[in-house]
C-alpha cells in the first residue's frame, strides 16, 4: 500500500523534477585578500551589512568585514593566553543582534569547582565586555576532555534561553543513580531568570535523555525515554524553577525511535515533538505531536516512509529485498537515519532535516600479535520532509550524498596502542542548511564526477580532504521540486584553488547570497560571495 499512495501522490517529483545547474549560472565574487588567523575554532556572525569572525586559538582575534565589498574592515586580538582565566575552555557561541556571548568554563582544580562564564562581544566595540560568572558547581559535571560541559537551546523568539549541564554520576551503577541535571534560564540579554539542579524522577536503566527546549515565558523542558519492565513510553518534563516536573506522558503507539525525538517550540508556546520511528537502526517513519501551552497533545500523527524513497540510490539487489520484506509484512526503513532538526514556518507548518551517519569499525589482525582498527565515518544520504501545520506530508524527499573520513589506530602487541590521526571526522563532511523562505538549501562538498548524476542514482564518494566541489540542493519549499546547484570546483574558483573548506564558514546574509572565508595559500585568506540568481 505505500508502494502504491507514493506511486500516485510522489513519483513524478520525486524521480523527474530535478535539474543541475554549473558555476555559470552564479556570480561569484571575490574579495580582496587579507592576513590568515591560524586558529581551531573559527566562527562567523552577520549583522546590518556586517561580518563578524570570531576566531580562539593562543589568542582571541576578531575581525569584521564589509558583507557587500567583502573587504576586511578591522581587526583586533582581543585576549590570549595571559589575560584569559587559567583553564579557559570555549563553550558556544550565543548571537543575539548585534551582539555575540560567548560561553567558557574554567574548572577550579584547588576547590574542585566547575564554573561557567559569560562574555560578550559586540560588532561595535570587537572587544571582550561584561564578563561575568553564571554558574558555580561544586564537583564534576559530565564532559568531554574538559569541554562540551554544557548545552544551550533558545526559544522561537530568541527572547529566553536555556542552558544544561550533567553532573558527574555518584553512583556507577545505572541502577541506582538518578541523573542531576542543572537548568539555567536566561533572557535575551544573558540575565539569569532562574536556576535549579533538579534530580531526575528516574534511574539511568529506567530513563533516557532524549531532548531540551525552552519556550518564551521561561518554561524548560526535558523529552525521556521511560522504561517499564520490557515497555517504554515518552515523557514530556516542564520545569520552571521547580524540583518537581510537570509530566505529560506520549504514548507515540508504542513506536521505537532508534536516534532518538527532538523538541522545537513554535509560535504561542506551542512544542513540536518529532523523530524516525523504526527498528533496530533503520528508520521507516516520520513521527510528529504538538504539545500546547496546557502541556496537552494535539495531532499526533505517523507517516510511513514509501517504499520507493527508501529504494532510491541503492543497488536492484536490495532494492529487491526490500520488496520481498515488505511483501512479507516486514518493516523496511532507512539504515541509521537521524534527525537533526524541527524547522518551524511562520505560519505554523515545519520541516524535518536529517543526515544518514554512522562509523564502521574494521580490526584485522598480524602475525605477530598487533593489530589495526579503521574507523570509517560515513556521512551519507539527507533526508527532509515538509508537514502542514496540521500535521500533514505535503512533500517528502531523500538526496543522495556520500561523503567519507577515514583513520585507524595500531596496537603493538604488548598491551600499547595509539591513533594514527586525532581527528574524529572530516571537518568538511555533512552539509550545511540554509532557507530562502521559498526554497531550502543544503549544501556540502561532493565529489566531482556526481556533477550530473540523476537523483536515482548512487553517487560516488567524496573522501574528505580530497577538494571537492561545492554543490547544494535547492529543493522549492511550496511544490518540493529539487534542483541541484554545483556551484564552484575547489581547485579552480575563478582561477584560484581555495583551501580549508569547512560547513561552519558558510554564511547566509540574505535570500540572494551565500558567503564563505576560504584560504588561498601565501597565508592569506578570502572572502567568497555566490549571488544565487
Amino acid at each position: 500500500m505505500k508502494k502504491l499512495i507514493f506511486i500516485l501522490l510522489f513519483l513524478s517529483s520525486q524521480l523527474f523534477s530535478q535539474t543541475v545547474k554549473t558555476s555559470k549560472d552564479f556570480d561569484i565574487e571575490i574579495g580582496t585578500a587579507f592576513p590568515v588567523v591560524d586558529a581551531p575554532i573559527k566562527e562567523y556572525f552577520y549583522f546590518n551589512d556586517e561580518i563578524l569572525s570570531i576566531k580562539i586559538g593562543d589568542e582571541i582575534t576578531v575581525q569584521k568585514f564589509n558583507a557587500n565589498s567583502l573587504d576586511q574592515k578591522s581587526r583586533k586580538e582581543i585576549a590570549n593566553k595571559k589575560t584569559l582565566p587559567r583553564g579557559f575552555e570555549h563553550e558556544e557561541f550565543v548571537q543575539v543582534n548585534g551582539k555575540v556571548f560567548e560561553f567558557y568554563n574554567v574548572w577550579d582544580k584547588p576547590n574542585e569547582t566547575e564554573q561557567i562564564f559569560v562574555q560578550e562581544i559586540s560588532f561595535g566595540k570587537m572587544d571582550l565586555e561584561n564578563n561575568r560568572r553564571i554558574s558555580k558547581i561544586s564537583g564534576k559535571v559530565q564532559s568531554s576532555m574538559g569541554k562540551d560541559k554544557i548545552d544551550i537551546y533558545d526559544s522561537f523568539d530568541q527572547s529566553k534561553f536555556l542552558m544544561t549541564y550533567r553532573r558527574h554520576p555518584k553512583v556507577k551503577s545505572d541502577k541506582v543513580n538518578k541523573d542531576v541535571i542543572g537548568m539555567t534560564v536566561f533572557d535575551g540579554d544573558l540575565k539569569v531568570i532562574w536556576e535549579k539542579e533538579i534530580t531526575m524522577p528516574y534511574t539511568e536503566a529506567m530513563m533516557d535523555n532524549l531532548g531540551y527546549t525552552v519556550d518564551s515565558r521561561g518554561n524548560a523542558y526535558l523529552l525521556a525515554r521511560v522504561r517499564t519492565g520490557e515497555k517504554s513510553h515518552l515523557e514530556l518534563l516542564q520545569y520552571n524553577n521547580s524540583d518537581e516536573p510537570k509530566i505529560t506522558e506520549i504514548n507515540a503507539g508504542g513506536r521505537y525511535f532508534p536516534h532518538g525525538i527532538t523538541l522545537k517550540e513554535g509560535k504561542n508556546g506551542i512544542i513540536y515533538c518529532a523523530g524516525f520511528y523504526g527498528e533496530g537502526r533503520s528508520a521507516n517513519g516520520v513521527y510528529v505531536s504538538v504539545i500546547n501551552a496546557r502541556g496537552e497533545i494535539e495531532n499526533e500523527q505517523f507517516h510511513d516512509i514509501p517504499l520507493d524513497i527508501i529504494n532510491q540510490n541503492v543497488s536492484e539487489r536490495k532494492q529487491e529485498k526490500n520488496e520481498k520484506k515488505e511483501d512479507k509484512g516486514k518493516e523496511v526503513g532507512i539504515y541509521e537515519l537521524g534527525l537533526d532538526d524541527i524547522i518551524v514556518n511562520e505560519d505554523g507548518s515545519f520541516n524535518l532535516l536529517g543526515e544518514v551517519f554512522y562509523v564502521k569499525t574494521t580490526t584485522t589482525y598480524s602475525s605477530k600479535g598487533g593489530s589495526r582498527t579503521t574507523y570509517t565515518y560515513n556521512y551519507l544520504e539527507m533526508f527532509m520532509t515538509k508537514l502542514t501545520a496540521d500535521g500533514k506530508i505535503s512533500w517528502m524527499k531523500k538526496l543522495p550524498k556520500s561523503q567519507k573520513y577515514v583513520t585507524s589506530s595500531s596496537s603493538m602487541g604488548f598491551g600499547m596502542s595509539f591513533t594514527s590521526s586525532l581527528k574524529r571526522s572530516g571537518l568538511d563532511l555533512s552539509y550545511r542548511y540554509m532557507s530562502t523562505g521559498k526554497d531550502h538549501y543544503l549544501l556540502y562538498l561532493d565529489n566531482i564526477k556526481n556533477i550530473n548524476l540523476p537523483l536515482n542514482k548512487y553517487p560516488e564518494t567524496h573522501m574528505s580532504g580530497k577538494g571537492g566541489f561545492l554543490t547544494a540542493y535547492k529543493i522549492n519549499d511550496a511544490s518540493g521540486d529539487v534542483s541541484k546547484l554545483s556551484l564552484f570546483d575547489l581547485k579552480d574558483v575563478k582561477g584560484i584553488p581555495v583551501f580549508q573548506f569547512t560547513t561552519s564558514r558558510i554564511i547566509q546574509p540574505s535570500d540572494k547570497e551565500i558567503i564563505l572565508e576560504l584560504y588561498k595559500k601565501q597565508k592569506q585568506d578570502i572572502l567568497l560571495r555566490i549571488n544565487l540568481k
